[in-house]
């Protein structure tokens, strides 16, 4: 894995050199430095969170005999619902950026699931590496790619502003509506999202993309609930549909925050901080099944990247 990545810093690097300073770079070791002290601080944070697991008194014994003895199909849903996420991330991703460049759907679920296992490490070497990417390939300068990331981390926390007013009407309406009635809370905004994007589409080259990454990224917020729903589910503590709104509310909000990769750590002792000590423990499992996803995806992802690269290289000294 370390071979892509610095494959991918080496991009980067000689991109600098021509375009200026990549997004986040420093002129000095301050940013590196920032990167490493959080890349500690996440794992430190999540040795805690094995720590405290392993420490555990009955309960967490209960949820790991309960996760053992769990029926098939509900490890599978842990395992498959990440890849939808990645799927549906990629395309959310491929909306915006074909508003300034051609990017093939494989070729950015590829960057996308490279990006996804090399965010782990320290550096923000995923993110940079693709944006290095789609300046030397897909010839976008690095402001457009950083306003895309821009109007995605937007569309993720309005995305999560929804999920906690859901979860306040469901709680209002409690006595009213039962609670296999509470998803129809959801319906309406993707709803209006899809509307919006196909009445906009050919009058606005931003607005209908805005529109429908945004659906993406509402219907991406879904299946993080449903991936608290069957983590919890799987470690014999399940959740209803208010507390799996709040739950994945509260880790979107962690992967937020720019301390550690992929909200390393963070984001285990966030859901705790929501959720019974029986959380903590459903969430590694969460990041377990994503491990089991990202490295085969991501690796992968790396390799056609570094293809792709090198090809257009070859290309560029030929012509």
């Amino acid at each position: 894995m370390s071979h892509w990545a610095d494959h991918l810093r080496v991009r980067a690097r000689l991109l600098y050199r021509k375009t200026g300073p990549t997004p986040g770079e420093t002129d000095g070791s301050s940013g590196r430095v920032r990167g490493l002290i959080g890349f500690g601080i996440g794992l430190l944070l999540f040795g805690a969170a094995l720590l405290a697991i392993f420490r555990g008194g009955a309960d967490l014994s209960d949820a790991w005999a309960h996760a053992r003895s769990a029926p098939w199909w509900l490890v599978a849903a842990v395992i498959v619902l990440p890849v939808l996420n990645w799927l549906v991330i990629s395309l959310s991703f491929h909306i915006l950026h074909n508003h300034d460049g051609r990017v093939g759907r494989t070729e950015m679920a590829s960057l996308i699931a490279s990006a996804w296992l090399l965010n782990y490490l320290p550096l923000k070497v995923g993110m940079l590496g693709r944006l290095a990417y789609h300046k030397r390939v897909n010839g976008i300068p690095f402001r457009k790619s950083v306003r895309v990331l821009v109007v995605s981390v937007t569309l993720s926390g309005l995305a999560i502003g929804v999920l906690i007013g859901i979860a306040a009407l469901v709680r209002l309406t409690a006595g009213r509506v039962g609670p296999e009635w509470a998803w129809v809370w959801c319906v309406p905004v993707p709803v209006g999202l899809l509307v919006a994007a196909w009445v906009l589409r050919g009058t606005n080259g931003w607005a209908w993309r805005i529109a429908l990454a945004g659906f993406c990224k509402y219907l991406d917020m879904m299946i993080w609930i449903g991936r608290y729903a069957a983590a919890f589910a799987l470690v014999g503590s399940p959740l209803g549909f208010e507390a799996s709104l709040i739950v994945a509310a509260v880790s979107q909000i962690a992967l937020l925050i720019p301390i550690s990769g992929n909200g390393l750590g963070i984001r285990e002792w966030g859901v705790r901080a929501v959720t019974d000590p029986v959380g903590l423990l459903a969430d590694v499992v969460n990041r377990a099944a994503e491990l089991v996803v990202s490295v085969p995806l991501g690796l992968a992802g790396s390799a056609y990247a570094a293809r792709r690269l090198a090809n257009h290289s070859a290309d560029r000294d030929a012509a």
